[in-house]
């Protein structure tokens, strides 16, 4: 692969920007030579075989259109400067073609809108040429497909691409997904002898060659082909010359290989147009195809494709790591226990704000755990969290090292009790990390001096903790809170209206108070919520020799803004609210608020409604329960105090079990109570992201696909980006799949690559076991839950007694888990948000991986949130 170029990179400074050569296009240059020349020149910067050329650029189309208006004759210096150009790129014979900043995207391929010029083999007829690309800008052709394809956000403008014409023995275009079917496992090669022109132009149907992406031919139709044209003009063919193959076997097979090439270049399907000079290919362009590839099937031998990439990414992650010295234990395990429940599948853009706010150099966790008294670097989390086929995944032994209190981390040891048994990489902070530790066991395992010197460190840790969270709570009410509020402020119509910079700065602006402010003390509730809830566990192990309380002690807790909504969705129901004021106060809430791709509340004029009638056909009364929860939670405090009594616990022991008790209480509600503010945030970041795509002129919902550093150059890259959106927007479709085929474990050990895709087959009985996390039992219909609309749209009339199935259940959906009677979800743990939601809801929740395959809707089951048992009581999935 090779291209010669004797043109310097600009003209004399009397023309400056109005030539480059194609050679010397940089990755900066899409708004400047158009988006045909932009994907050659990253061809020639990547060694691929290109006729050697130049651009007439949009900055020289600017300059005619002042000087001339529409139309648009080249004035005297500028004619010169093209005229220049062509003799010192001593081309002889070129063609001459459009390069407009609109052409050859994604959405809209442009293809025919504009002309082309050739065989052009002087002077006279070069500058001809280049006056009717720029005229063709704004004919009547481009201003109807403009119009039409809605491309007019942004001023149009026209390079012009100056090329040289090849003798080629054929010709053609070249497709790296079937056009028709959109199988992405089929290259499609379309040829003629000769110039490819009567191709392109519909003068010649030409053959038509389907090959595997190996390049065997699959089928072959072969057209007549009365003439071929040369730069000569046209030459009649024999009839025996028309009947024969334009390419043969061969090259159709040097062709796919050619092509997969520069679908990796691009990141996504190509339409390549080529000529075959010799032996050499050479392309003439190359552009995302248009059309149904993306919402085409994914076939086999993409979605192993996909895993094989996957695995090799997650392995040179790991290899890395290792050689900078962040990892030490003998294996390396990656979780998404907890990160799963919060993004399932998440949009680049949602995982990118996720890792920004929270891992990036002193991030959130590394600001909120500090406050604490944790010993962290300010790059302590920046390898936590990757993405493992679309979804979000922490590295144990990273997420261990967050916890260090001045204690070495048995990091080998917690490393062994996941493989022994992987559930415990589900929250691991909660019984897996030693957090609390009697005298007699820390001598037990590490001797009389050393155990000594743990105990006392862990136990000044705690009342360091104690005096945090009570410090934290009497702070909370007066200043931090009312800082907060601000989050739930949405986007401001003078941001909207900004220039593009103000506009992108109010963006980093709001990522950044986020990052340093409201997630930090997220951070500080959740961290001091788990630490807490620990030590009750801890606590009533080592006096009881039972922590089953530990769940009920840590239900119908007050004080979250997330329960307080599902009570005023009755209070709402019955009149004592109006629905202005239950949007004001919920409307950002979303099925999933950290999907920032998702429609909130306040989008969809029907949720409501939604809610109202299945709150009423449910028959539940949702204060009227809240309060006999709180009832019995006071109850078993009681009688608590009564069990510690009969077990000798002493009264010291005992008081600090019910301190550790309150604050866990505390800080398990202002936990939810704090992300209900934070991802209110979102709510104006995401109006902020869908006015920057309404801007690019991008199909709804694109921009989600960038991530939040992509951001900062999408209007000076735009044309650039589009390649890395569409395969982007493919790759979230095979994580879907494979998400849904349970192809994807749960805990993935780096010792074992090969479980990252392989096949599972779902239990055959009809009892199954999952990890019990809200107690209670409950009969009822599956309805396996849709997450695209907040509440699902696509659900039918709810009976009362249905028990919603679903890969995570975030704070969004707290209202309708009032209405039903029962959840199961795949990820989540004791302390996750949907237990604890289910808890304060008061009905039975289940974590059973793989859940939404096995159970499917309208089944009837039963489900045993003490005990973790799920029943299949009606295998037909029948209407409910």
């Amino acid at each position: 692969m090779h291209s010669t170029s004797t043109l310097a990179r600009r003209t004399p400074s009397t023309a400056p920007d109005f030539i480059v050569d194609l050679a010397q296009v940089g990755p900066e240059d899409a708004a400047l030579v158009g988006g045909k020349a932009f994907n050659l020149g990253a061809l020639l910067r990547n060694g691929f075989d290109v006729p050697r050329g130049f651009c007439v650029t949009t900055e020289a189309f600017r300059y005619a259109y002042a000087a001339c208006g529409d139309e648009l004759a080249l004035p005297r210096s500028l004619r010169e400067a093209v005229v220049a150009a062509w003799r010192r790129a001593g081309l002889g014979v070129a063609a001459v073609r459009s390069s407009a900043a609109e052409e050859d995207g994604q959405e809209s391929s442009w293809a025919g809108v504009f002309p082309t010029a050739l065989p052009v083999s002087d002077e006279d007829g070069l500058i001809a040429a280049v006056e009717a690309c720029f005229r063709a800008l704004h004919g009547p052709g481009a201003e109807l497909y403009r119009r039409l394809r809605n491309c007019g956000r942004q001023p149009p403008a026209m390079a012009v691409l100056v090329q040289g014409l090849v003798d080629a023995r054929a010709a053609g275009i070249l497709f790296t997904a079937n056009p028709v079917t959109g199988a992405r496992d089929e290259i499609v090669v379309n040829a003629v002898p000769g110039l490819g022109e009567p191709l392109a132009s519909g003068r010649l149907s030409g053959d038509v060659f389907v090959a595997s992406l190996q390049g065997k031919v699959k089928t072959a139709t072969v057209s007549a082909k009365p003439f071929m044209l040369t730069l000569e003009g046209e030459v009649a063919l024999l009839p025996k010359e028309a009947e024969r193959p334009a390419v043969t076997d061969d090259e159709v097979a040097a062709l796919a290989q050619l092509a997969l090439k520069v679908e990796a270049l691009f990141g996504c399907p190509q339409d390549i147009e080529f000529a075959i000079v010799g032996d050499r290919i050479q392309l003439l362009q190359a552009r995302p195809i248009t059309g149904p590839t993306e919402g085409a099937a994914i076939g086999v031998g993409e979605a192993e494709r996909y895993l094989d990439h996957a695995r090799a990414t997650l392995s040179n992650c790991v290899d890395a790591l290792q050689t900078q010295g962040r990892l030490r234990g003998g294996d390396v395990i990656f979780s998404n226990g907890n990160v799963g429940e919060l993004l399932p599948t998440p949009t680049p853009m949602s995982f990118g704000l996720f890792r920004a706010i929270f891992a990036s150099r002193g991030g959130a966790i590394v600001a909120g755990r500090r406050i604490l008294g944790y010993r962290l670097e300010e790059d302590a989390t920046e390898a936590l969290y990757e993405s493992i086929c679309g979804q979000v995944y922490f590295n144990v032994e990273i997420d261990a090292d967050t916890f260090n209190i001045g204690l070495p981390v048995d990091v080998e040891s917690i490393l062994s009790s996941i493989a022994e048994q992987p559930d415990r990489a589900n929250y691991p902070e909660f019984g897996l990390y030693c957090q609390g530790l009697s005298l007699g066991d820390a001598v037990a395992r590490h001797g009389a001096v050393e155990g000594r010197r743990r105990h006392a460190v862990i136990w000044r840790f705690h009342a360091a903790m104690v005096e945090s969270g009570r410090a934290i709570r009497r702070r909370y009410p007066d200043d931090i809170e009312p800082q907060l509020r601000l989050c739930l402020e949405a986007a401001r119509p003078n941001e909207l209206s900004a220039g593009n910079l103000d506009l992108l700065a109010a963006f980093y602006q709001r990522l950044d108070y986020l990052k340093n402010f409201a997630c930090v003390w997220f951070v500080v509730a959740a961290r001091l919520a788990f630490f807490f809830a620990d030590m009750v566990r801890w606590r009533l192990e080592h006096h009881l020799g039972d922590a089953s309380l530990a769940v009920p002690l840590l239900q119908g807790l007050g004080g979250s803004i997330i329960t307080r909504q599902a009570l005023d969705l009755e209070n709402l129901a019955q009149g004592s609210m109006t629905r202005d004021a239950f949007l004001r106060k919920y409307g950002h809430s979303s099925s999933n608020e950290l999907e920032i791709a998702l429609p909130r509340l306040e989008d969809d004029p029907g949720a409501i409604e939604r809610l109202l009638h299945d709150l009423a056909v449910s028959g539940r009364r949702p204060n009227k329960e809240f309060r006999e929860q709180q009832r019995r939670r006071r109850a078993i405090q009681t009688d608590l105090r009564r069990q510690l009594t009969i077990a000798g616990v002493g009264a010291v022991e005992a008081r600090a079990l019910f301190s550790d008790l309150r604050l866990a209480q505390t800080f398990l509600a202002l936990r939810e109570t704090i992300k209900y503010y934070y991802t209110g945030q979102y709510r104006a970041l995401r109006g902020i992201l869908l006015e920057i795509n309404r801007r690019l002129g991008w199909e709804d919902g694109d921009v989600f696909h960038l991530e939040p550093a992509e951001i900062g150059c999408c209007f000076r890259s735009r044309e650039a980006l589009i390649p890395l959106v569409f395969r982007r927007r493919r790759e979230r479709k095979i994580a879907a799949l494979l998400a849904g085929q349970r192809r994807v474990p749960p805990v993935v050990f780096a010792s074992d690559m090969r479980a990252i895709g392989a096949s599972t087959e779902g239990p055959q009985t009809k009892h199954l076991t999952g990890m019990p996390v809200a107690p209670g039992s409950a009969a009822g219909r599956v309805r396996v839950l849709d997450d695209s609309a907040f509440p699902p749209s696509s659900w039918k009339e709810m009976r009362g007694d249905e028990i919603i199935v679903a890969r995570s259940a975030n704070l969004g959906l707290a209202p309708l888990l009032r209405v039903v009677v029962g959840l199961v979800v795949e990820v989540g743990g004791v302390l996750a948000h949907a237990a604890c939601q289910a808890r304060e809801s008061g009905i039975p929740a289940v974590v059973l991986a793989g859940a939404t395959c096995i159970l499917r809707d309208g089944m009837a089951i039963s489900i045993d949130g003490g005990t973790g048992r799920i029943e299949i009581l009606d295998e037909q999935a029948g209407v409910s």
